[in-house]
């Protein structure tokens, strides 16, 4: 007899295959319920002890129903499609996987960044509609000793800092939550991010969606950018004003950007984005390689199977919720757990 219930709520996945190996392997039932009707997946949701998804919005009312879960876990690195404050009030532990793809990100943010940097793509575009032609009519810029700024220094901004460091670049970083020492360690400038931005000849965003890094760069930021900046996005797209990402394009404050996330997924058709001649896209697949598709199936399917015969998972988005549960001081933190214990410490501190 199955010692608890893992439901496979929506992901989209070629094959659950990965994620029944391990819950089946750990004493587990595992149902993969996207073949189901929504309101029967709902309702066998309401029986789960771990829940599996990745874009589905799962809100606090889907929170109220899910009685007996203990953790729900998202495919990837950010949780900002569930209701993590609802989750942590109802004891249930909100998992993702955040380290599953931090070569592919560092590895897609540092091409996107050589693209606009040598217009390759633009290049290509011209060669293949019968171009060829020497004189440039965008310039086509040297790497070493420009200024490379890093907003948010984890796995993955450190990730680009070890991958890029001897180009010949000057690396500043913006990150409040990481220690000095380690910015030294990569050869990297700790500073305040309205330096960064100032400074900066290119600027990569390896940061989380959190409430206060919502828009965090808007016009203000671009106004204080130099001229014939930058800009990769990888993090996630409403980090980034979109409306002031074209405003600063179309200025000519931004000499191009590199974007592989967005405000709003899919992009629309009708875009400004789309097309702009200033613009490398891809379709938010920074993370995605043969192997991270496999070790994120498999690891969120750990993390489920962790928590449902009694143990707790490294990485959480809500620790708040251990608190909760009386199990804190029992839980061992992974090393990407930093920024998250950071902000709580923050706000439970008297002086916050």
């Amino acid at each position: 007899m199955a010692h608890f219930l893992a439901v496979l709520l929506e992901s989209g996945y070629r094959t659950g295959e990965y994620e029944r190996d391990v819950i089946t392997g750990a004493g587990g039932e595992f149902i993969d319920a996207q073949v189901m009707p929504a309101d029967a997946a709902l309702d066998l949701c309401r029986q789960a002890d771990g829940i599996l998804v990745r874009r589905l919005n799962v809100t606090a009312g889907m929170i109220a129903q899910f009685k007996r879960c203990r953790i729900i876990v998202r495919y990837g690195v950010g949780t900002d499609n569930i209701d993590v404050d609802a989750a942590t009030d109802a004891g249930i532990i909100v998992g993702n996987v955040p380290d599953y793809c931090v070569d592919e990100v560092s590895s897609h943010a540092i091409g996107m960044l050589l693209d606009c940097v040598r217009g390759i793509s633009w290049t290509h575009a011209n060669i293949s509609q019968g171009g060829w032609d020497a004189a440039r009519p965008e310039p086509v810029l040297r790497m070493a000793g420009k200024s490379l700024g890093i907003v948010g220094l984890g796995q993955i901004g450190s990730a680009v800092a070890r991958k890029i460091g001897p180009w010949g670049l000057r690396i500043l970083a913006a990150d409040p939550y990481v220690a000095e020492d380690h910015a030294r360690s990569l050869g990297v400038l700790r500073s305040d991010l309205d330096s960064v931005c100032r400074e900066s000849d290119y600027l990569m965003l390896h940061l989380p969606l959190l409430p206060e890094t919502h828009h965090l760069i808007d016009a203000r930021q671009f106004e204080m950018m130099k001229t014939g900046c930058i800009l990769v996005n990888t993090a996630r797209g409403p980090v980034v004003d979109t409306e002031a990402l074209i405003d600063a394009l179309n200025h000519k404050r931004l000499a191009r950007a590199g974007l592989d996330v967005f405000e709003e997924e899919p992009l629309a058709l009708e875009s400004p984005l789309r097309g702009h001649p200033k613009v490398v896209l891809t379709d938010h697949m920074a993370w995605h390689s043969e192997e991270s598709q496999v070790q994120l199936q498999t690891s969120a399917a750990r993390a489920v199977a962790t928590v449902c015969t009694g143990g707790l998972p490294g990485s959480l988005a809500n620790p708040e919720v251990l608190r909760r549960l009386g199990r804190f001081r029992e839980w061992e933190p992974a090393p990407c757990m930093r920024w998250q214990l950071e902000r709580m410490a923050r706000r439970t501190s008297p002086m916050a």
